[in-house]
């Protein structure tokens, strides 16, 4: 072989290197990250077709892991929102950690063109083992305090409400029974009240 050919072949790769890492680069710049908890979702967004037949490619860290072939006419099976589409990974784990994006290819018409990627990659972070998702403080939200509050006072409020009512009613017990004590005195009968002060004549003999 000559040189010649040699230098045509290696300018070749070189060419193709470059443009596969410039396409690649061009995805990794919108790279956006998410920490999802083990089971949960994710959602990869795929690039806008226009071509009559493409297929649709997942890459994981720059391996095709999935594809799926789109006729036009048809719907997808994976997920279409507002006339976007999207491969959607379900029940993650920790094996799922990665660097995903999808890249659409169209088929027909000819003639055949470079893998278009989608415009945003993915970094999947599982929760508890590449990240952490920060917990909500309670300082965070003013309103929790006053309610705290709120309840703290209207719960004192029936308390002390409570005690004062028991402790009248006990207290008016105890007077009753002890007027009802004091009145146990006997009365007079009513006939003898009635004569009391009357004096009956005494008989006089002569």
């Amino acid at each position: 072989m000559s040189p010649c050919w040699v230098f045509m072949i290696l300018v070749g790769f070189r060419i193709s290197d470059a443009k596969y890492v410039f396409l690649f680069s061009l995805s990794l710049d919108k790279l956006k990250s998410v920490c999802v908890a083990a089971g949960d979702s994710v959602s990869v967004p795929c690039p806008n077709m226009t071509g009559e037949d493409f297929r649709l490619n997942l890459l994981k860290d720059q391996e095709v892991i999935s594809n799926h072939t789109c006729s036009l006419g048809n719907k997808l099976h994976i997920k279409t929102d507002n006339d976007s589409v999207s491969f959607l990974l379900t029940g993650v784990n920790a094996s799922s950690h990665g660097v995903y994006r999808c890249e659409g290819q169209v088929r027909f018409p000819p003639p055949l063109l470079p893998a278009v990627p989608g415009a945003v990659s993915i970094l999947v972070l599982i929760e508890g083992h590449q990240c952490k998702v920060p917990k909500q403080e309670c300082s965070d939200n003013p309103w929790i305090w006053i309610w705290i509050l709120a309840l703290v006072s209207v719960t004192l409020y029936s308390v002390i409400i409570t005690v004062s009512a028991v402790f009248f009613w006990v207290k008016l017990r105890k007077t009753d029974s002890q007027s009802d004590y004091m009145n146990t005195k006997p009365r007079a009968p009513r006939g003898q009240r009635k004569n009391r002060g009357v004096q009956n004549p005494a008989p006089r003999y002569f």
